[in-house]
């Protein structure tokens, strides 16, 4: 295949090919042992492993989120969004400060069709010393999003297990990392087929050609719900691949420090979300990021004469401090794991 400057001028898969092609995993065996090391979920961590090898993405179904809460949050993401502009605004993301609602973000320097709003945990996070800024509606708004974001974390949790699991290591061993001190957070998404910046007064590039440019997300995995609009696609082997959207389904897909800590037998994914042209489109990403002061290197087992270290280390709150500043601004070339490549 020619090789083109921009992944995202490479060509769609056809999609009359696609069935089955991006895994989808049913986790309910992994959800019920006490470990990703017992034998009942050896068929679900090969699997996982598997797809983190050959894809970075995958699907997974009973998943143990309650419907009832995802019901909630599409709910009050929906009354978020339909909020005036000048009230969202009035939570508008700095520098300083992510937390909040941002209509300008940038991807690799290049402006995304969209609009946002991200929270994390309560009290002052350790990256950027913080606060949630919540917006001006009733407590069942922020209460949804906090289930929503406690839901996810235990989630997460057993998936950590079982992507340590199919590297052949303890499934606990990355407990440290994350356990009482991980830095994820939510992000409520609206892709609008209207640009969202089109009568702006502020600065802004005057194209945003992509709902989000291709990119890889930067911590430890991102577990996604979608509405059945679609748009989300994933790199593979020359072409870009539709995730189509699952009822009850979660999106699963590998992140730069679990394909460090891995020494790349699994590899982050490349994705992007086209621009909406005829609906508008919603989904809401958890990121699960490991603590502020993680120093992310291979994994020992994961290195041998074979496989020599791949990565020096990266200390994760400074990593992610840089790609917030590149989601924010044009401040430079957006930081990216190749940089640490040995």
């Amino acid at each position: 295949m020619i090789s083109l400057p921009d992944l995202d001028q490479h060509p769609v898969a056809d999609s009359r090919a696609l069935q089955g092609a991006v895994p989808v995993i049913d986790i309910d065996a992994l959800l019920k042992t006490d470990s990703a090391a017992d034998a009942a979920a050896r068929p679900v961590v090969d699997a996982i492993a598997a797809a983190c090898r050959d894809w970075g993405f995958f699907q997974v179904t009973n998943h143990g989120v309650p419907a009832r809460l995802i019901d909630d949050t599409w709910q009050e993401m929906r009354r978020f969004f339909e909020l005036p502009d000048a009230v969202k605004e009035a939570i508008l993301r700095t520098r300083a400060n992510p937390w909040g609602y941002y209509n300008n973000e940038l991807t690799k320097n290049r402006r995304d069709k969209k609009e946002v709003f991200d929270f994390t945990a309560p009290g002052v996070d350790p990256i950027y010393q913080s606060q949630n800024r919540w917006p001006p509606m009733d407590g069942r708004f922020r209460d949804t999003m906090l289930a929503y974001l406690d839901a996810c974390s235990s989630l997460s949790l057993k998936l950590l297990e079982a992507f340590c699991a199919g590297l052949g290591l303890p499934p606990d061993c990355l407990y440290p990392e994350f356990v009482g001190t991980h830095t994820s957070f939510v992000r409520l998404n609206h892709y609008p087929v209207r640009d969202p910046l089109a009568n702006a007064t502020i600065a802004h590039q005057p194209v945003a050609g992509l709902g989000v440019h291709h990119h890889t997300d930067a911590g430890a995995l991102t577990v996604l719900v979608q509405d059945d609009v679609g748009g989300l696609q994933v790199y593979r082997e020359g072409l870009w691949h539709d995730i189509a959207p699952l009822q009850g389904a979660f999106v699963i897909n590998t992140a730069d420090m679990m394909q460090i800590w891995s020494n790349d037998i699994y590899r982050a994914a490349i994705h992007r979300v086209l621009a909406m042209q005829s609906a508008d489109r919603f989904s809401i990403p958890f990121f699960y990021n490991p603590g502020a002061s993680a120093r992310v290197r291979p994994l020992l087992p994961t290195v041998s004469e074979s496989r020599p270290c791949a990565y020096r280390t990266v200390h994760w709150g400074e990593f992610r401090g840089k790609r917030t500043d590149g989601d924010y601004a044009d401040y430079g070339t957006e930081v990216q794991i190749a940089q640490y490549r040995i």
